[in-house]
């Protein structure tokens, strides 16, 4: 039975008292921090959902207990999403932490719309069952627990005081103890089999004890300071304070600089000044996943500092491993923590909804957004401008020292050379990160003080131990982009080199570069629709971002019309029309494609215009209760012996209904800097993949962090186009090395939630292949992809689903990518389809199983718009990659 049948079936009439129902077995997941809702509505945070069978009065006050025990807070809203039924939502957060006990829940005094009250309701909330390890999946949690452990970063540690001397009670504070994330919400969301908090991990350690009365006291699910007396018996086990902040963050909505999201809130600020007052020591755990204003550390004179970014489901254990010293933290920052949200150039061009409605990502609400500040993203900005940061790029502390020592071995026009050896020079074993930046000289074009040109972890060092790096660095990864040119240069003059463990990192020597080097002509493909002013180090003052042309565009509809790009002849199926004699190979299977993938367009153009059609569009989403949870499939068709190819969202798991593993979220694995782990990481989760039926899944995203604010800042990657591209690269390689596709996303320029279908980024063509497309080039340097996705955003005047030139100009034709393209969700709310298909966008999702959106597509071939043959060539894309994968 459908739910519209099941609710037709309910009393509703107007003398029908309400009913509360559940919505499947009332079980709450306390690892599961904000819940399925949170990214439809951010009050849903911690909440049980279940639904009324009439409209109900939001202004009639009901009653709610647990146990005896009054919930002074509920939400009671219709849901759009759900049909627009009534929800209640009960926050039990805090209250429900016990593995598989039964709670008695009471509700009454809520009225409908008509006046009736409800009769009371009891019902039964059970905590989750205990899940056990599986020895079956010992090998992927270990490189799970390695992963959380090695994303941790050491921000600060005075005199030494971490790790903690085993034996003492561990006093932890905050509502972060209840709160404690695990991962990103959304499409980076995890499904894991268990999970493991820190609660949780010290309770099982052999290491500490756990102060059960603070975890007790901290189920009130606020930042609470605890009366003198909980204070007095906590100092008595320990001097030892620890609190953890958290944030939630995800998919559907940007942050913002209120407090209690970028700033700290009142509650958080009195909080650490009573600990910091009261305990002889103060540690602070920042279980976030996006950077926030840390200026409380002098404040408080705060003693140790760990960001843990979102763990996964051993993220809890993999903290306690830093903290007892059991593994030696050697994460670094993917960015730059800045001492203040406005030091952040790209500050004054975001829309930050601290003063202004919140846009979710479906808002109907046009925007521009200007990227004035250019080039000059991140650490790129802070170190040209000599702006002090709270913590620099590639910054993080260990227990032990190293040195670095670099030495410039020379450059021959097609290669940087060099020699590094690390040494660890203190007590313990620990790793550490070699960076390598390049200082380009000016010339034609104005260049950023350093960037990344390398980057490798070491192998773990015992004292007195060291390991040595022949290094080379290809002349493409020195070169810079001239519009004026079109080309990727590397200008004459002289180039300073870094070497070190963070953006800070020394000078160890320079080459010179007597003339100009050409290593790639192109043409300009993503010019600006307008001439924009950026920011430049010539004229700091004169040119600092004012964001006087970004933000809401009122009266705006729609994108069109679209700015024109270039014609792209179709590549590998011959004429317009669609008719090719290389094409005539009779009849060709399925079977055929899979043994030589050069037949897949033979295999295509046997289809009719309908049957393309159907291929191209994906056949809905199983994102409702009835599904498994797989984001969308392609449709077989009749007769062709094509296989199911399902595909799931991703990142840090398989985002099924299914239980399966759960890696750490996207920035905190880019911490690791560690490749070969990124390569396991992407391995395993391919393999649950394959496991679980899933021949794809929609990972990695890893567009750039331009701004903290971005709701998907955890489960993106870095500010740095060079260790963003390499993780997700390597991360691909491991799935792609497991038989399961990987797909790269978003391509491109897509750096916020706010209205992101509606929201259109300005940006000079320079800054794309500088920062934004050269994460996506790199990741393709290192492994291709079977896919890659575009974004929601228009992007200089076009929606990039719609961009021939971002995808068969600078994805294809200069890049190589032999994959298939596919839109993102909906993607089709604000842009055409028959202009998506011609311009070699192959899949449109989530699509649906009738003629919707076929459609279109036939009769857009029917009247010229799209060539039959660039149909058969899109098609074939997707041909090829079934045919490899499925």
């Amino acid at each position: 039975m459908g739910m519209e049948e099941f609710f037709a079936q309910l009393p509703r009439g107007k003398e029908d008292k309400p009913l509360l129902l559940e919505m499947g077995p009332s079980v709450y997941d306390f690892h599961d921090i904000d819940g399925l809702y949170f990214m439809l509505d951010r009050n849903l945070s911690g909440c049980l959902i279940m639904m009324w069978a009439k409209p109900m009065n939001p202004e009639a006050a009901g009653r709610i207990t647990l146990d005896g025990k009054e919930i002074p807070r509920y939400v009671i809203k219709p849901m759009a999403e759900m049909g627009g039924m009534w929800i209640l939502g009960i926050p039990l957060r805090g209250m429900v932490t016990e593995y598989s006990r039964e709670y008695k829940l009471h509700v009454e005094g809520f009225e409908d719309t008509d006046g009736n009250e409800m009769n009371p309701q009891d019902f039964v909330v059970k905590g989750i069952d205990k899940t056990e390890p599986d020895a079956k999946y010992e090998e992927h949690e270990k490189i799970a627990r390695q992963a959380a452990a090695e994303g941790i970063v050491l921000l600060e540690n005075k005199n030494g005081i971490l790790p903690v001397k085993e034996g003492i009670t561990l006093n932890l504070f905050g509502k972060g103890i209840h709160q404690f994330r695990n991962g990103a919400v959304g499409a980076g969301k995890i499904s894991p089999r268990y999970s493991v908090n820190l609660a949780e991990a010290i309770r099982e350690s052999e290491c500490f004890s756990l102060n059960e009365e603070l975890a007790e006291f901290y189920s009130c699910d606020e930042d609470e300071i605890p009366d003198g007396e909980i204070l007095k018996r906590a100092k008595e086990k320990s001097n030892l304070a620890v609190m953890l902040l958290t944030r939630a963050a995800g998919e559907n909505m940007d942050l913002s600089t209120a407090k209690g999201e970028y700033y700290l809130s009142e509650k958080e600020e009195a909080l650490l000044n009573t600990l910091a007052k009261e305990f002889e020591h103060t540690v602070v755990i920042l279980n976030v996943g996006y950077p926030i204003d840390v200026s409380f550390v002098t404040r408080y004179g705060i003693d140790a500092l760990l960001y843990s970014g979102f763990g996964g489901m051993l993220g809890g254990p993999a903290i306690l491993d830093v903290l007892s010293g059991k593994v030696n933290p050697s994460g670094k920052l993917p960015d730059t923590w800045a001492k203040d949200y406005f030091d952040i150039p790209a500050s004054r061009n975001f829309y930050d909804c601290v003063d202004k409605p919140r846009l979710n990502a479906e808002c109907d609400t046009y925007l521009d957004t200007y990227y004035e500040e250019d080039i000059y993203v991140g650490y790129r900005y802070f170190t040209t401008f000599s702006k002090k940061a709270a913590y620099p790029f590639g910054f993080g502390l260990s227990y032990t020292t190293f040195t670095v020592d670099a030495q410039v071995m020379g450059f021959d026009g097609e290669e940087l050379r060099l020699q590094v050896k690390v040494k660890n020079t203190g007590n313990v074993p620990g790793k550490e990160v070699v960076q390598v930046y390049a200082g380009k000289p000016d010339g034609k074009l104005e260049k950023p003080e350093r960037e990344l040109i390398y980057f490798e972890k070491t192998r773990e060092l015992g004292p007195c131990e060291e390991q040595e790096f022949q290094i080379t660095v290809p002349a493409k990864h020195l070169s810079s982009y001239s519009e004026k040119a079109a080309a990727y240069i590397v200008e004459a003059g002289t180039y300073n080199v870094y070497v070190g463990n963070s953006v800070e990192a020394p000078a160890c020597g320079n080459f010179k570069v007597p003339e100009e080097l050409l290593v790639k002509q192109v043409v300009n493909r993503m010019v600006p629709p307008e001439e924009i002013r950026v920011l430049s180090k010539y004229a700091p003052k004169e040119t600092w971002p004012g964001g006087e042309k970004s933000g809401v565009c009122e009266g705006k509809t729609t994108f069109k019309p679209y700015t024109l790009r270039q014609e792209y002849p179709v590549a590998r199926t011959a004429d317009s029309k669609g008719g090719s004699d290389t094409l005539q190979q009779g009849h060709v299977t399925f079977e055929d494609v899979r043994k030589d993938l050069s037949k897949a367009e033979a295999f295509a153009a046997q289809m009719s215009i309908e049957e393309l059609a159907r291929v191209s569009v994906c056949g809905s989403a199983g994102w409702g209760m009835e599904g498994i949870g797989e984001a969308g499939h392609v449709v077989g068709i009749e007769g062709y012996d094509m296989p199911e190819f399902l595909v799931s969202d991703g990142n840090s798991g398989v985002n099924l209904n299914v239980k399966n593993i759960g890696m750490p979220s996207g920035v905190t694995l880019c911490a690791s800097f560690n490749k070969e782990l990124s390569e396991q990481v992407g391995r395993v989760i391919g393999e649950e993949a394959k496991e679980l039926g899933m021949p794809m899944i929609l990972a990695p995203a890893f567009n750039i962090h331009r701004n903290p604010l971005n709701g998907r800042q955890p489960e993106y990657f870095s500010e740095d186009p060079y260790l963003a591209g390499m993780m997700a690269g390597y991360y691909c390689r491991g799935m792609e090395g497991a038989e399961v596709a990987s797909c790269i996303k978003h391509l491109i320029a897509n750096n916020c939630e706010s209205s992101r279908k509606r929201n259109q980024s300005i940006v000079t063509e320079r800054a794309i292949r500088e920062i934004y497309f050269r994460a996506f080039e790199i990741a393709m340097e290192v492994h291709m992809p079977a896919a890659v996705m575009t974004a929601y955003n228009a992007c200089n005047g076009q929606p990039t689903s719609t961009d021939a030139d971002l995808i068969l100009g600078l994805l294809r034709e200069e890049n190589g990518f032999d994959g298939f393209v596919m839109t993102d969700w909906t993607s089709y709310d604000t842009a055409d389809i028959v202009e998506m298909v011609q311009a070699g966008n192959c899949w449109i999702t989530p699509g649906s199983l009738d003629d919707t959106f076929t459609a279109q597509i036939v009769e857009g071939v029917k009247d010229g718009r799209i060539e039959k043959a660039r149909l058969i060539e899109n098609v074939a894309w997707i041909i090829r990659v079934m045919a490899k994968f499925a």
